[in-house]
């Protein structure tokens, strides 16, 4: 019963959120002349927010009034500090024109650098203010508009604040980062690129498959925990409870989370969850990682997928290679997150959570494997 009515709640919070998108557009429509104040004041009485300096804290997101009388958005809009106290739920920008009210996600996942005052900005000594103009108006191809802004906020849930305020750090400041970047050379790439052969062949393997038999086997046992786990709200936290529960060690944020042996090498195992009746797209794996294992010999890097329905209260498991075409087709790459010192990390997104079905048929299509290796190597 609880769980339903978490779901329940997030999905009362986001039409919410749309209910209050419709109510400003229809207002402006009718009021062209009506200004940020006189909408900022109607949505206050209208929706009963608490508000927080400039920020509006509405049940479930939080909205900030600017105005853009010329075609650029070039105000500041809001200090990174004070955005850090909401950056766990959708944080609107309502950008004022002559004619209409336009949306936009302003969470961090969605900023490119900050611009004002950031002169001292540091991980630890977080200063400076974004623009209108830091704000991506698309992210991995979704237009950052109200009509994509589930999936964009799925998308954002999976980074940490930490990790984001690092990309702001760099991306603002210029300031070189440790080089964590994958160097290769004729061998190691040589190594890569035999990788989708090393998935295929592991599909069948008696080692691979035993691990799966395993691995399945904890996640039925711990089907009530992790029923409870996938309640949390905040994918991180999630993901780091379930992580737990089936290698009962503290989260080591390495590349995989479980490893055993495969033949001559090792095969990397990394925990992913799927919440099969909501919209979530987990991180994937940091490219530079992947590739310095991929190029050792005899190395397979796969993902235990666990599905999860919580109105259903099911869960199932499947091991499959992080090179097998669904997850492939599955795989995006932040390009936004690669720099001078890293090629970014791949996230998870769009219908894969078939991929963790019992009756789910592993395929390795090695053609695409190998170009899709080509790409990540290339960034």
């Amino acid at each position: 019963m609880i769980d339903r009515l978490l779901v329940a709640c997030f999905d009362v919070a986001m039409q919410t959120l749309f209910d209050s998108i419709d109510y400003l557009r229809r207002l402006k429509a009718d009021n062209p002349t009506a200004d940020k104040a006189h909408l900022q004041a109607a949505f206050i009485e209208a929706f009963a927010p608490t508000k927080a300096r400039s920020v509006l804290v509405s049940d479930g997101f939080a909205f900030r009034f600017s105005e853009a009388r010329t075609g650029a958005f070039s105000n500041t809009v809001l200090s990174l500090s004070a955005l850090q106290a909401h950056d766990s739920l959708p944080f609107v920008i309502a950008v004022v024109r002559q004619n209409i009210v336009d949306f936009m996600l302003a969470n961090t996942t969605f900023l490119k650098k900050i611009s004002h005052s950031s002169l001292q900005l540091r991980v630890d000594n977080i200063k400076g203010s974004f623009n209108g103009t830091d704000i991506v108006t698309e992210y991995e191809g979704l237009a950052n508009a109200p009509a994509q802004f589930e999936a964009l906020f799925a998308l954002h849930s999976a980074f940490t604040w930490e990790e984001n305020v690092e990309r702001l750090v760099e991306t603002t400041n210029a300031i070189v980062g440790r080089d964590n970047r994958f160097q290769s050379n004729p061998a190691s790439m040589a190594m890569i690129m035999e990788a989708p052969a090393r998935a295929a062949a592991a599909i069948v393997e008696p080692q691979f498959i035993e691990a799966e038999r395993e691995l399945a086997e904890l996640v039925v046992n711990q089907r009530e925990a992790i029923l409870r786990a996938a309640q949390i709200d905040n994918v991180n936290l999630r993901g780091n409870a379930i992580e737990q529960l089936l290698t009962g060690a503290a989260n080591a944020h390495e590349l995989g989370d479980v490893v055993r042996p495969l033949g001559e090498g090792r095969l990397v195992i990394d925990i992913k969850t799927k919440l099969l009746d909501r919209a979530s797209a987990p991180k994937a794996y940091n490219v530079d990682k992947m590739l310095t294992f991929l190029a050792e010999p005899d190395s397979v890097f796969a993902f235990l997928m666990i599905g999860v329905d919580v109105h259903a209260g099911t869960v199932s498991a499947r091991l499959l290679p992080v090179l097998e075409s669904s997850l492939l087709d599955a795989t995006g790459v932040q390009h936004h997150w690669a720099g001078r010192t890293s090629r970014g990390v791949t996230q998870l997104s769009g219908q894969f959570g078939r991929a963790s079905a019992p009756d789910y048929q592993p395929v390795v299509d090695e053609d695409k494997a190998r170009s899709f290796l080509d790409r990540l190597l290339n960034l």
